[in-house]
């Protein structure tokens, strides 16, 4: 019986079972999109700002290029941040309707079994 008391502890550790943890590091991993997208902009304004590419040349018009593409995609890819976090809202209001359910049938269980 000793050996099973590992497993009881495991089965008993309920931490993220509403999936609080997922819709943490989902968060988490959006705000580190959102940090590094900005700061890619301001380093590619700092790099544009920099006048070591004479004003008309191929490579500052590159450079301009590139900002405008970086900052086209950047907006595109974060004008869905609205429709993920939503999905995400729903995804955990159903997670803890399911526990609130898994709870109520034990607590209903509990009290039949002990009639």
């Amino acid at each position: 019986m000793e050996a099973y008391k590992p497993m009881r502890k495991i089965t008993r550790d309920k931490r993220g079972v509403m999936g609080l943890s997922t819709a943490q590091a989902f968060v988490i991993g959006l705000l580190s999109l959102v940090i590094i997208g900005v700061l890619t902009i301001i380093v590619l304004n700092s790099l544009n700002d920099t006048s070591v590419l004479p004003a008309s040349s191929v490579g500052a018009n590159a450079t301009n290029d590139i900002i405008s593409n970086t900052s086209a995609g950047l907006v595109t890819f974060f004008t869905n941040t609205g429709t993920w976090l939503t999905l995400l809202s729903v995804v955990v209001i159903i997670l803890i309707i399911a526990a609130v359910i898994v709870v109520v049938n034990k607590f209903s269980g509990d009290t039949q079994g002990s009639l």
